[in-house]
Formats: C-alpha cells, sequence, structure tokens
C-alpha cells in the first residue's frame, strides 16, 4: 500500500506521459528539419515556417533565445567551420531549442505531481470511511489556491528572459532616455511581443490550477492577470 502510494506522488498518469512523449518527439522533428533545411539551402519560406513552428513549440523563453540570435548575423563557427550553409554556432543555437523543449517537458511534469500531490492531501486527518475524496464547491475560492505560491512564482522566472531582451528591444542598448549609444527605434513591436507573451505565461498559470469556480470566472480572472502583468512588464522595461 506504501509503494503505491510512492508511486503516485513520483510518476506521471498515462495522459501525461503520452503528452510529454509527443511533445518532445514533434520538437525533436521540427527542430531537426529546421536544421536540415537550413544545411541544405531549401526554400527559405518553409525554413522560416519550420522556425516559427519551433519558436512556438518551445515558448515561452524561445521567445527571448530566438530575438538574441537575430543579433548574430554571423553563420560560422570557431575557425570557420561550417556544417554546409549550416555555421556551429548556429548549430549550437538549434540544439538549445531541444534544451528548452527538455526544460518545459520537466515544468510540466512538476507542475502536474505539483497539483496530483496537493489533490491527495486534501482530505481531512479525520476523515471516516473508505472514501476520502473531498468534492470541491461548485463556487468560489477552494484549498487549491495555495497551488498559486508556486505557480505564479515559477511563472514569473519564465517571463524573466523576455523581460530582459524587451528592455534592450525598446530604445537600445542606452535605454528611452538617450545618452551613450543613442535611443535605438524599430524594435518596439519586438518588446511588445515579449510582453505579450509574459501575459500569456500568467494567465495560463492563473488559470491552470482550479483554485477557483466556475471556470469562466476563473478564465476571466487569469485574462485580467496576464493584461496587468504584460502592461507591467512593458512599463518595467520601458526604462
Amino acid at each position: 500500500m506504501r509503494t503505491g502510494s510512492r508511486r503516485d506522488t513520483t510518476f506521471l498518469p498515462r495522459w501525461a506521459r503520452t503528452a510529454v512523449a509527443t511533445y518532445l518527439l514533434v520538437t525533436v522533428l521540427a527542430v531537426g528539419a529546421a536544421a536540415l533545411t537550413r544545411a541544405v539551402g531549401m526554400e527559405p519560406g518553409f525554413h522560416q515556417a519550420l522556425m516559427l513552428a519551433v519558436i512556438v513549440l518551445t515558448l515561452p523563453v524561445s521567445a527571448a533565445y530566438f530575438v538574441i540570435g537575430l543579433f548574430d548575423s554571423g553563420s560560422t563557427g570557431p575557425g570557420g567551420f561550417r556544417l554546409g550553409a549550416l555555421g556551429l554556432l548556429e548549430l549550437i543555437r538549434y540544439l538549445g531549442y531541444l534544451g528548452f523543449a527538455a526544460v518545459n517537458a520537466a515544468a510540466f511534469r512538476w507542475l502536474v505531481l505539483g497539483l496530483r500531490n496537493g489533490r491527495s492531501r486534501t482530505p481531512s486527518a479525520h476523515a471516516r470511511g473508505p472514501s476520502r475524496e473531498v468534492v470541491l464547491p461548485a463556487h468560489g475560492v477552494n484549498s487549491k489556491i495555495r497551488n498559486l505560491l508556486w505557480v505564479v512564482p515559477a511563472a514569473v522566472l519564465l517571463s524573466l528572459p523576455q523581460w530582459f531582451v524587451a528592455s534592450f528591444a525598446w530604445c537600445g542598448v542606452s535605454g528611452c532616455s538617450g545618452g551613450g549609444f543613442g535611443v535605438a527605434r524599430g524594435g518596439e513591436w519586438i518588446a511588445a511581443s515579449l510582453s505579450a507573451v509574459n501575459g500569456l505565461i500568467l494567465a495560463v498559470a492563473v488559470f491552470v490550477v482550479p483554485w477557483f469556480y466556475p471556470t469562466g470566472r476563473r478564465v476571466l480572472v487569469a485574462l485580467i492577470a496576464g493584461t496587468l502583468f504584460a502592461l507591467l512588464g512593458a512599463a518595467v522595461t520601458h526604462g
């Protein structure tokens, strides 16, 4: 009995394992296809579509990672090594997307197990009878709100890379106050997009935890929280 309980707290359910395996497989195939089309010099439009798919698959950190890659136009690696039309540094950059996929899979596992273990601790220690399942209230806040204490900070940490890049994208290295290299325009859309990505991250974090019912109202709270977080990020980085 003890072994079964331990298994429940350390192993993902079957649907989650299937989702992780499918996600990793699709991401590996997309990254491999993108690198191959870049190496053999295939149709640029097809390569760009694959790269867009890779970026979406490995969000959120891939957004800032892709923007940083735009600043490096060189495709050759140390010593001028090249793999077809693919430079060594560019090859390493593609491998970085696989690393982000692994991080996303680990974060998903952490989230699922955290919510599952929290649900297993919900029943009262004084419960009697063969069934200890506690039915959550159909309306209002329930005990799962405690999960927000680690889900929301995790979402904020995932947002930090986007904030860092957005702070440079608004007005350049010297900031919007000028001085140094002066104000650089043209990257505002990048900063706005990254701020929107961060808002989406927080909105998903607030919604995925079933801390408030009905679901429609939780969606509304998540959208409001995500919008405010996106605006806050834009205000903080636009300095």
